[in-house]
């Protein structure tokens, strides 16, 4: 895998050494503008035409027809691209700033010959970073410090983070943390000449990221407006009482206090003035006023709906759980959800087919919508709900994601019998009823554990065999005697081939955890 990061007047190009850590090459493009002319920026890049993945990465201001002629111009020179991301994006992937579940706002700031650009990203829990503004300001002077500056107090980030070979200089970074606005802000300064490059190399292993440009949405937008009564009824007024008793008492009590001896004498009569009450018989016409409820037909229309497919549909697996993602349409507060699993016999909860309806403001709130589905293959299916008709109502949009590989989980431990021996077992357990394949216990001595065969000895070899799900294989052999570190770490005999049948799952043997490979 490559990171290449292309300017308009310098590229970088990177790639991780045999001990893991990037390499970077500068390349001055020689008076080539390497956003308007990426093929000539690659030629002078790149030696040869080598059939690679590549990341790439891009100005932030640089637009779609940018990325595109990048991308015509790999494929021409023989590169296949991976993706191509804008440079601010890749500098918050080298600092860590773009994690599941975290929220903020930071200023990537990234220096090149000439330039500084200044970016405000604002990361959301969904893992979608958002380019908000964007500028270019020349490095000189001090104009650079005082859009900083300015940019720092109008976006109110929560750190900056710096990149560019200038930053490596302290007083370069001394001076942005004494700039006004950033005063109690965390600035992260970390290789920075590495920054994009490195950001670029994480992609390949990041998983879901989304990016976006415009303004941050608005704190309303989380929750939406409830949606419009179906069937709304015109507010009617309770008719009033022509003789409200509450009036007549409210002036009767002043006399009755003056003659408190005159009550006991007049309510004798009061009984039969109770034939009264036919008089009330003339109000009830009244309340038949609400009988304009016909006109509830009127808003049959407002609860139509279209099905509109949603973009970026996207699906991880967590364990026995996916995780599913996609953007939503601007006015839909609702989606339809199906799945239909492929593979009936495959463990999981639920039936084989479902059909739900996923509410956006939980959706959000969750960060995605989980649905335990199991190990085995599922066909998913997606749909945004929204009011009134709809030019673009066609179909759906619809992910298919493969099953799951069998996991064997290991766990070696070592003994001293009676006689002083040393003897080694390793405790083999399937999740899922699966065939083990011949499998090769490798010893490796010295600080770090062995990553293939040919780092260790092979110490006791374990023949192909069936396993049912929960049972435990233990297998027991002779430990040599050593000194210092030892490590036992099993792998697949005939080595992590990919099957040529996508339905064939290569079996998946990972320890219960890495530190327990450790045994002496």
């Amino acid at each position: 895998m490559l990171g290449i990061a292309i300017d308009h007047h310098i590229a970088h190009l990177g790639r991780f050494d045999p001990q893991g850590r990037p390499s970077v090459t500068a390349t001055d493009l020689d008076g080539t503008d390497g956003i308007a002319d990426p093929a000539a920026a690659l030629h002078l890049l790149l030696t040869a035409a080598e059939d690679e993945e590549a990341v790439f990465g891009l100005p932030a201001s640089a637009d779609r027809d940018a990325e595109a002629r990048l991308r015509r111009a790999a494929e021409d020179a023989g590169l296949r691209v991976h993706r191509v991301v804008p440079k601010p994006v890749a500098v918050a992937l080298h600092y860590g700033a773009i994690d599941e579940g975290v929220l903020r706002t930071v200023l990537v700031v990234d220096q090149t010959v000439e330039t500084v650009e200044l970016t405000v990203l604002a990361i959301t829990p969904d893992l979608t970073a958002r380019i908000v503004s964007t500028r270019t300001v020349p490095l000189g002077e001090d104009h650079a410090r005082t859009a900083m500056d300015r940019e720092l107090a109008e976006a109110a980030p929560d750190a900056v983070l710096l990149s560019g070979g200038l930053y490596t200089q302290a007083d370069r970074r001394d001076e942005v943390e004494d700039l006004p606005a950033a005063q109690g802000l965390m600035v992260r300064c970390t290789s920075p000449e590495l920054a994009v490059v490195h950001g670029l190399l994480l992609l390949d292993d990041f998983g879901l990221l989304r990016v976006t440009t415009g303004p941050a949405p608005e704190a309303s937008q989380n929750f939406p407006p409830p949606p419009e009564d179906p069937e709304p009824q015109p507010w009617t007024t309770a008719p009033t009482d022509p003789e409200p008793p509450a009036a007549a008492t409210a002036t009767e009590p002043p006399p009755r206090r003056a003659e408190p001896t005159a009550p006991p004498t007049e309510p004798p009569p009061a009984p039969p003035a109770e034939p009264r009450k036919p008089e009330p018989e003339s109000a009830p016409p009244a309340p038949e006023e609400p009988a304009p409820a016909p006109s509830a037909p009127t808003a049959t229309h407002t609860g139509a709906v279209q099905s509109v497919p949603v973009t970026q549909l996207q699906a991880t697996r967590r364990d026995d759980h996916l995780l599913v993602l996609w953007a939503w349409p601007d006015n839909a507060l609702t989606a339809r959800v199906r799945w239909r699993r492929e593979d009936p016999t495959a463990p999981g909860d639920g039936p084989r087919d479902g059909d739900i309806r996923c509410q956006r403001r939980v959706y959000e709130h969750d960060g995605g919508l989980t649905l335990p589905l199991g190990r085995g293959a599922v066909t998913l299916t997606v749909e945004a709900l929204v009011p009134g008709a709809r030019a673009d109502t066609e179909g759906a949009a619809s992910l298919h994601v493969a099953a799951e590989p069998p996991i064997v989980d290991y766990e070696p431990a070592l003994r001293r019998r009676l006689t002083g021996a040393r003897v080694a077992t390793v405790t083999f357990t399937a999740r899922t009823g699966c065939d083990l394949p011949a499998v090769r216990i490798v010893h490796g001595l010295g600080r770090y554990r062995p990553t293939s065969t040919a780092e260790g000895t092979v110490l006791h070899e374990v023949p192909a065999q069936r396993l049912s799900a929960g049972t435990p294989l233990t297998v027991e052999f002779p430990f040599p005697g050593t000194k210092g570190t030892s490590w036992l770490v099993c792998f697949p005999a005939d080595g992590p081939a990919a099957p040529h049948d996508p339905d064939d799952r290569p079996t998946d043997i990972r320890p219960t955890a890495l530190h327990r490979l450790r045994v002496t």
